[in-house]
């Protein structure tokens, strides 16, 4: 069976709880899918598999026959109290292997005449359900599709208008109009109009998740959007999938009502576009991903190839720091050498400082972590934006006052914001805006669909846009290569956005980018936003704590810390006092030492410890942390810190261990 068949079959499993009974069935007539009531009227036996000839004790016409004609078949089955009938579904493809669709409805008054008008429009409704779920399989276009939907139900009900309103991202809503005899004059008062009235109509659609028929009588449920309307009746159809709102269908007569046969077609029509909207968002977010995949895998390799280019030149960069020494000493110190030689330190200096960069993507970690706080950090680049722009450019602020604190590196994330104001300043021609702006966002179970690419939590998003020029679709999914720049050649660019890219990824975070050509660009940041753990200090009751540093002023400090924090604490300044207390002295229930001690270092010392037995947990300090995780765990290390401590984040450490 082709791919598309089994679409059309998914599609119509949605119609699995409907009144109507309804299947499908192979070339051959044999039944392949079948709804509940199709299988109350055939019986309790075995139906799949089975012929419609078989099950029914029927004569069909020639497979051929009925499917040249493309035309449906009505066969009377008075034992069943039903009619039968029969439609062929088009072939997409010249290779399709054929199918039938098949409805059972009531026996007409007029025995044997299959021309009443309740087979009619039942055919009618069977035809534009089947284009429909063909069209499903083309269009990429939620609008064409409402569309569709519209056009159609606007025949089948004898509506005067229709309106399909798309619930987007962040609670946006997207209208639809089909108005072909030009109703809906004005749409910013039916919009108006819509958000008015629309509390207590959403809670009753979510509440019944069916068709609301609205009439023009005072105390109904939507009579103010039937008033605003200038309706006789209106029939609002909430189109759910998967427990979430993804549409509402509208349908307005002027002077009339709606039957109950019409309502129930409408209701399937929302199933069948809460379905392709779903189908469609599911679509683009594969797209989505599967872009960013390919652009993470393109910048993972580049980054392993820089990575490895920076760690060559700061070999050659060490061979030439210590020639310049060697120079000093040996050429006579006139004013020119020295001038020279300084020049030549200089530069070496900055292209060291150039290769940190690199080798930062390559392997992507904040140099040191520490609580930033984004109204302080906002505060310092807008001065400077606003000092630094031409009179031309506007900056405009839209800063929360109380974000998030982020735990990361206030450098890096200062450098993010600045090269995207720079990028903002550059894009505009002549007179424009940058705006920037902060909010405090909260992923959870409601909207992370919203978020594919960030796991739930807090976040602090920071935003720069502009009115400038744009991106077009064709470039911006490039704009985070290395090599890749719109600018022209004799302006120059730098690394710009493929340094952005590795610090925001190596803060955890997320960049989205959104741009329409002629009319500007935004770039969203999302950083977790640090949440400190609640200290249970009932915990530390009796609990001993060696800390070993020779750095006498931190130790105190930290000593003081923990002291107050209803530990005991014991000091020491070497490994060898480490070894010399906890063999004569005192038993303690956990070790703080630092790596870099005199004589014996951290590691060192806590490898002789586990030789005599010694088992209390350990955490290492060090002010660079320049070791592999695998000699830690060879003498048992429990955690490591970096220095300068975060106190909030060592206490909760100490607890978990203890």
């Amino acid at each position: 069976m082709s791919d598309d068949l089994l679409r059309r079959i998914n599609a119509i499993e949605l119609f699995e709880l409907q009144n109507t009974g309804i299947a499908l069935t192979d070339k051959t007539f044999k039944v392949i899918w079948f709804n509940k009531s199709f299988k109350k009227t055939a019986g309790t036996g075995r139906i799949k598999g089975i012929s419609l000839t078989s099950l029914f004790n029927i004569s069909l016409p020639n497979e051929s026959e009925l499917t040249s004609s493309s035309k449906s078949i009505v066969v009377p089955l008075p034992s069943y109290g039903k009619n039968l009938i029969i439609s062929p579904i088009s072939q997409q493809k010249k290779n399709d292997t054929g199918a039938f669709f098949v409805e059972l409805f009531p026996l007409s008054d007029y025995s044997g005449d299959i021309q009443n008008d309740q087979i009619i429009q039942n055919l009618k409704f069977q035809k534009e359900l089947q284009e429909i779920l063909i069209l499903l399989l083309k269009e990429k276009s939620v609008e064409i599709i409402s569309e569709e939907v519209l056009s159609r139900l606007y025949n089948i009900t004898k509506s005067d208008f229709g309106i399909v309103i798309l619930h987007n991202r962040e609670d946006k809503k997207q209208y639809i109009y089909f108005d072909p005899q030009n109703i809906l004059t004005s749409k910013e008062e039916i919009e108006k109009a819509v958000n008015y009235n629309s509390s207590f109509i959403t809670k009753w659609l979510e509440l019944n998740r069916r068709p609301l028929l609205a009439l023009n009588h005072q105390n109904n449920i939507g009579y103010g959007l039937v008033q605003s309307l200038n309706c006789e009746s209106i029939c609002i159809a909430p189109c759910y999938f998967d427990n979430v709102l993804q549409s509402e269908i509208i349908l307005g007569k002027l002077n009339s009502t709606f039957s109950s046969s019409h309502i129930s077609i409408v209701e399937q029509f929302a199933t069948i576009l809460s379905f392709a909207i779903s189908n469609i968002k599911t679509r683009e977010l594969n797209q989505a991903l599967e872009s960013r995949l390919l652009q993470a895998q393109k910048l993972e390799t580049i980054g392993k190839l820089s990575s490895g280019m920076a760690h060559d030149f700061n070999n050659l960069l060490s061979s030439i720091f210590g020639s310049l020494n060697l120079l000093r000493s040996r050429v006579p110190a006139t004013e020119s050498v020295t001038r020279l030689i300084d020049n030549i330190e200089n530069c070496s200096i900055r292209a060291r400082d150039l290769t940190k960069g690199l080798l930062a993507f390559g392997k992507p970690t904040p140099k040191r972590k520490e609580i930033v706080y984004p109204n302080l950090l906002l505060n310092e680049l807008i001065k400077v934006i606003v000092q630094t722009s031409p009179k031309n450019i506007t900056i405009e602020e839209k800063v929360e006052s109380n974000l998030h604190s982020i735990l990361g590196n206030s450098t890096e994330i200062y450098q993010i914001l600045l090269n995207l104001c720079v990028n903002a300043k550059e894009a505009i021609e002549g007179k424009g805006k940058i705006i920037i702006a902060a909010e405090n966002v909260l992923i959870d179970d409601k909207n992370s669909i919203n978020y594919p690419l960030l796991d739930k939590g807090k976040y602090v998003k920071l935003s720069v846009s502009d009115t400038g020029v744009g991106i077009d679709e064709e470039n911006l999914s490039k704009i985070f290569d290395p090599y890749f720049s719109t600018k022209q050649k004799d302006t120059g660019s730098g690394l710009g956005l493929y340094v952005t890219y590795g610090i925001i990824k190596a803060h955890n975070g997320h960049i989205d980018v959104s741009s329409k050509v002629g009319e500007g660009t935004t770039f969203d940041v999302y950083i977790p936003a640090f949440e400190p753990n609640k200290i249970d200090r009932t915990k530390a009751a009796n609990k001993i704590i060696m800390l070993a540093d020779d750095e006498e002023m931190l130790s105190d400090i930290l000593g003081e810390m923990l002291e107050t924090n209803g530990y005991y604490v014991v000091k020491v300044k070497s490994s060898e006092e480490v070894i010399q207390v906890l063999t004569e002295e005192i038993k303690v229930d956990l070790l703080i030492i630092d790596y870099n001690m005199p004589q014996m270092n951290g590691l060192e010392c806590v490898a002789e410890l586990r030789k005599r037995n010694f088992n209390m947990p350990v955490i290492l300090s060090s002010g660079s942390l320049s070791f592999e995780d695998a000699d830690l765990e060879k003498v048992k290390i429990n955690s490591k810190l970096l220095k300068p401590y975060e106190f909030e984040t060592m206490l909760k450490t100490i607890q978990e261990l203890l």
